[in-house]
């Protein structure tokens, strides 16, 4: 059985039974309420050994009472009563468990690691287990949510997290951004299931064209090397590996319980993967911008043209090209003859980056052709446009859509200067246009997308 096939029923539920919800709707209530408030397409179930309905879903005394076989269990029990609700799943043919519990190996003691090891034995290899210390899984298209509130946009991206509370952070800043991370999981101390597993899930998934994960550290090292590489040769990863100093290993042992590992092993190891290496949520979201909208694109090149009204922020995006890996593009003289017959002569310039000046009428236009232009010129792998029209953003806005449908080559827009479109940016997001509020964010993230740049 392929690694999709066999996680298929944990992604795609069609019946999930939420255990340990209190009567009073305390203890638990999230994992319910995260599948009742976007309204999951399936059926729910809760169990409790003496209610009848909890948060006005029916309970059961036992999984075993279902009228439905779950395909998914979510437990959210002291350790002990979930070791023995896992034996019960696993004689009942649940093929997943989410345990939300903690108090097993990542307590680094001998009573958690004893505890870790009759976990085990409980599922008997029949009952694939998420976590321990976990939120579970998202999926944004069966309105599966770990947290109550999460956005329900389906998207292309797949993302894998040693911290549950941080997939929320990253649906939410990704949504915000024309984002849509369609599938995502907290894997906790990885205990049965580790991100090697998920790693291979979302590299057959054929709704996943990206892939993004937060890591702390693994218990296979060998075998995720392997698979990183597998996935990488099929679709972009972006890793953001926490852990680096050793106060954030320290904390990620405390976490979930793993060796953080050298961070130089993990440079070389994304390098030889052609796997993009991230630092923190701005960088993961940025990068995932950028390749979100490089999909399909194929291999990316490091010459970029740098389409540009205002001076200053194009001689700061220079800079960034440079520092990140990448070069200006050399123009044709083709390009920049069209150039001289576009522009003034006062105030402009036809190299790279080119300049078109201060345009107070018809800026769509000027800079539409100026782009076509430099996408055209087969000297330019990419371009980066800074500037808009503050008359008619939303023209512009269609002209950076309507130029990158038009050309097979990456489009970099810089959202936050005075002279930007509106507030546009997840729609030229969702159209292909990689947006960042800045233009040496994106290329930053561009640069690490083709490993030009990685963290130190």
């Amino acid at each position: 059985m392929s690694a999709y096939e066999a996680l298929r029923p944990l992604f795609e539920p069609s019946a999930i039974a939420v255990v340990g919800v209190s009567r009073q709707g305390k203890q638990g209530a999230v994992f319910l309420q995260g599948l009742l408030d976007p309204g999951f397409r399936g059926e729910v179930y809760v169990v409790h050994p003496s209610a009848t309905e909890i948060m006005g879903v029916r309970a059961y005394p036992s999984v075993r009472a279902l009228p439905k076989r779950p395909d998914l269990a979510i437990l959210v029990l002291p350790a002990e009563p979930a070791i023995e609700v896992v034996r019960e799943c696993a004689e009942a043919g649940v093929p997943a468990v989410v345990l939300f519990t903690a108090g097993f190996n990542e307590l680094g003691t001998p009573e958690g690691e004893e505890r870790a090891r009759r976990l085990l034995a409980a599922a008997g290899g029949r009952t694939r287990l998420v976590g321990p210390n976990c939120m579970g899984v998202y999926n944004a298209k069966l309105r599966i949510a770990m947290f109550p509130g999460m956005p329900s946009t389906p998207g292309p991206i797949g993302f894998v997290s040693q911290s549950g509370s941080l997939v929320q952070f990253v649906v939410r800043a990704a949504n915000e951004r024309g984002l849509g991370i369609g599938k995502a999981v907290s894997i906790g101390n990885q205990l049965d299931l580790t991100a090697s597993d998920f790693l291979e899930y979302l590299s057959e998934d054929p709704e996943t064209e990206v892939i993004a994960a937060y890591l702390e550290g693994l218990p296979d090292g060998r075998r995720f090397a392997r698979v990183l590489r597998r996935a990488a040769s099929r679709k972009r990863v972006v890793i953001w590996k926490a852990g680096r100093a050793q106060a954030g290993a320290r904390a990620a042992r405390s976490h979930t319980g793993q060796l953080a590992g050298a961070f130089a092993i993990w440079r070389g190891l994304a390098q030889q993967a052609g796997v993009a290496l991230v630092r923190d949520l701005e960088e993961l979201v940025d990068t995932l911008a950028v390749a979100d909208a490089v999909r399909g694109l194929g291999p990316l090149g490091r010459r970029l043209a740098i389409v540009t009204g205002p001076g200053g922020p194009a001689v700061s995006a220079s800079d960034a090209c440079e520092e990140s890996g990448l070069e200006l593009a050399t123009l044709g003289e083709g390009t920049t003859a069209e150039l001289r017959r576009l522009v003034a002569a006062a105030g402009t310039s036809v190299r790279n980056p080119i300049d078109v000046g201060m345009v107070l009428e018809g800026a769509a236009e000027v800079y539409g052709r100026a782009l076509e232009l430099a996408l055209s010129d087969p000297g330019v792998d990419a371009a980066l446009v800074i500037g808009g029209d503050r008359r008619e953003p939303g023209r512009f806005a269609e002209m950076l859509q309507e130029t990158r449908a038009r050309f097979r080559k990456p489009v970099l827009y810089a959202t936050s200067f005075p002279l930007a479109s509106g507030d546009h940016g997840p729609e030229l997001q969702r159209a292909g246009v990689a947006t960042a509020p800045s233009g040496e964010r994106l290329l930053r993230a561009y640069g690490r997308l083709l490993g030009t740049l990685t963290p130190r």
